[in-house]
């Protein structure tokens, strides 16, 4: 690995702890702070990432693959299929409400620059039968439906508290609505 290379894995490495440092909240995280923390100059991070945004999305999306890789539903194995997603879904909005400040970013960095491999993907392929199994593509389809709504739904989380009367702050409200929607996506013969 070349100079350059280690430099910014340096940077991004600095990053990194400095988001899980401030939990999730990159408004407290300066470019100032990351040079420090990295021992490098301003410019040189603006040259590799041009600016703090692109960074901090960069750092976040591999904070979440991360988690997406190293996912173990906490669930037992004598269950069905659809009780099983709802536990799986359940345990993936409770991450992402403990997560919102880092969560947002990286729902919102896949939305603008879609990738077969993002972390939306990461998490549809999880929904349609993760590593264990090759999916189909109805699989696949149900599960991208399934990521959707629950992304949007906890990107409006207070939008939806106003029309719907959800409080996602509510773990019990919140996951009543999640065995709500996977009851309406998947009631007539989804998954």
């Amino acid at each position: 690995m070349g100079k350059s290379e280690m430099t910014k894995k340096r940077i991004l490495e600095e990053t990194i702890t400095l988001i899980k440092e401030n939990d999730g909240d990159t408004s407290r995280i300066t470019i100032r702070k990351i040079a420090e923390r990295a021992e490098v100059g301003v410019g040189l991070i603006n040259h590799y990432f041009e600016s703090k945004d692109i960074l901090i999305e960069n750092c976040v999306q591999r904070i979440i693959n991360g988690v997406i890789i190293s996912f173990k539903p906490d669930i037992g194995e004598n269950i069905d299929r659809l009780n099983r997603l709802k536990l799986v879904a359940k345990q993936v909005m409770d991450f992402l409400m403990e997560n919102p400040q880092i969560s947002r970013i990286s729902i919102l960095g896949d939305l603008i620059n879609p990738k077969e491999t993002d972390n939306t993907m990461g998490t549809v392929f999880g929904f349609a039968g993760g590593v264990d199994k090759k999916p189909s593509e109805n699989d696949i389809l149900d599960a991208f439906m399934l990521t959707a709504v629950l992304q949007e739904s906890f990107l409006r989380r207070d939008i939806l508290k106003k029309c719907m009367n959800v409080d996602f702050y509510d773990k019990s409200e919140r996951d009543s609505y999640i065995n709500k929607i996977i009851d309406k996506i998947f009631g007539n013969g989804g998954f």
